[in-house]
């Protein structure tokens, strides 16, 4: 590949025509140009390198080909057509978009509820790619463009294969360093989805801020500075959700295995029920603790629960004598699948076990949502630990329509017979396979206990899910989730109470594993 001949200056791209210059930079530029056959308006970025052997040519289009494949993702710029000039140079016909989140971030910061949307949405259009084996590269708010319908898409797919076929020292400068992760600057260090999600972190953040993270307020870093500043703290925002920070964080992780895939951050992101955040006094930026490691356990407090014991459990169901898997009458239901699940919402347990939060008491008054900063009380702390993982003491579920129990609640293996879902209570302190996680009401709507039938309903769906148990205990992001109907008699007597199991397997749980 020849890295310094640019293109030749009027470009003839087959099948358009006018093209203008919209962007100019040091690999490649953009043109606005008419593509004649529909008679629409594009844009064709051409790279300023060619692609001098057929070998490069080909793996090119072949990369084109996959980029082409995912960006029908409604938040992915539509990629029409690829192919390389007669001078080696190649490029991408694209959708022409008329401006950027950069241009956004040049005139006002974001409201948070607004980075959390663009967030997973993006970090949706990343999974995507993630899936068809396609790394972007450049995540940073350039690259995230204004479609025609206002939604943000993500640009440049198609060309981030140029940026693998570089050599290092070329890939180092192809990355903006204001969102690159630290591996990124280790000679030899491979690009990886971990790094996507990185960068999609910080350019979120930035969207907040008004700059990338650990950015001088008066000046930009030296390339060595920022190396430097990965050790730093990420600074909280006035007027920030501290859950939204949290999670960014865990994005920003300089532990690349601890981050979360962009599918979790996606579902973490969306799972975000936020409020607004006090504005201190001061205006003051309070740090956090930099992530370093993996984090172990992420809890947040929240409004008190409702006073009076939870529903009762269902009446018991004789015991089978060899319990099948738990959900071996559910066709439909499917194990997690993919690497090690990371805890999505892990970056805040390191505020909680250091105490470093506000005071909680005010929050109560309020019926607000008290952030997991509230300053906790000497020897009192939402973390319990038990015989298995670790538990929270404190859960999330209002924003989804949902209690948590307010003592554990166990059960033998979900039976499904003529349609119908039972489990025999257990006491916790024995072997037992399912444990409860959330408790929720049928809606009016539903007419019966047909296992399948509430399994599927929305409500339902919205509660019992990995989403919402992780925000229970992170511990358990691996576990089968699965939901437990009211039995016919009790729904008969006017009870609509289901329950959200979580479970491991076939009575592999001796203790209780929720805390609440």
């Amino acid at each position: 590949m020849n890295e310094h001949v640019p293109p030749v200056a009027a470009p003839v791209v087959p099948g358009l025509t006018g093209l203008t210059v919209l962007a100019r930079g040091g690999y490649a530029t953009v043109y606005r140009a008419l593509q004649e056959s529909v008679g629409r308006d594009v844009a064709v970025k051409i790279e300023n390198r060619s692609l001098d052997t057929e070998h490069d040519r080909r793996r090119f289009m072949r990369e084109a080909r996959a980029a082409g494949r995912m960006s029908s993702h409604p938040h992915v710029v539509d990629l029409f057509d690829a192919g390389v000039l007669p001078d080696g140079h190649p490029y991408m016909i694209m959708e022409l978009c008329e401006g950027s989140y950069a241009d956004r971030l040049r005139a006002e910061r974001l409201a948070p509820a607004e980075v959390r949307d663009i967030g997973a949405k993006i970090a949706d259009a990343l999974a995507d790619a993630h899936r068809l084996g396609v790394l972007h590269r450049d995540v940073k708010p350039a690259n995230i463009l204004v479609s025609g319908f206002g939604e943000p898409a993500l640009a440049d797919f198609g060309l981030a294969v140029l940026t693998e076929m570089r050599d290092v020292s070329t890939t180092l400068e192809v990355l903006t360093p204001a969102y690159a992760p630290r591996e990124m600057f280790r000679h030899g260090c491979e690009p990886s989805p971990a790094a996507d999600v990185y960068s999609l972190c910080a350019t979120l953040y930035a969207l907040l801020r008004g700059k990338p993270p650990r950015w001088y307020e008066d000046r930009d870093p030296s390339l060595i500075t920022l190396i430097e500043l990965f050790d730093h703290p990420i600074p909280d925002l006035p007027g920030v959700p501290g859950e939204l920070l949290d999670l960014l964080r865990a994005g920003m992780s300089n532990d690349q295995g601890a981050r979360p895939t962009a599918e979790e951050l996606r579902d973490g992101l969306g799972s975000l029920p936020l409020q607004p955040a006090p504005v201190p006094a001061d205006d003051a930026v309070r740090v956090a603790p930099a992530p370093a490691s993996r984090p172990r356990a992420w809890s947040m407090l929240t409004q008190p629960r409702p006073a009076g014991p939870p529903p009762e459990p269902p009446s018991a169901e004789p015991r089978s004598a060899e319990p099948p898997d738990p959900r071996k009458d559910d066709p439909e239901a499917t194990m997690p699948h993919g690497r090690d699940r990371w805890p999505f919402l892990g970056a805040g347990v390191a505020i909680l076990v250091l105490g470093l939060v506000f005071a909680a008491a005010a929050w109560y008054g309020t019926g607000r949502a008290i952030p997991h900063r509230a300053v906790l009380r000497s020897g009192v702390s939402p973390v319990s630990r038990s015989n298995g993982p670790i538990a929270i003491g404190g859960c999330m579920l209002r924003a989804v329509g949902a209690v948590c129990p307010t003592a554990p609640q166990c059960f033998d293996t979900l039976t499904v017979s003529a349609g119908v879902a039972r489990a025999r209570a257990l006491p916790c302190t024995e072997p037992h396979t399912w444990e409860v996680f959330a408790i929720g009401i049928l809606p009016a709507a539903v007419p019966g206990v047909g296992y399948q039938d509430i399994k599927a309903d929305q409500a339902v769906e919205r509660i019992c899910n990995a989403g919402v148990l992780v925000l229970v205990d992170i511990a358990a992001r691996m576990w089968l989730v699965d939901v437990l109907p009211p039995s016919p008699e009790a729904f008969a007597g006017g009870d609509r109470t289901f329950r959200c199991l979580a479970g491991t397997g076939p009575n592999k749980q001796s203790a209780p594993a929720f805390s609440h």
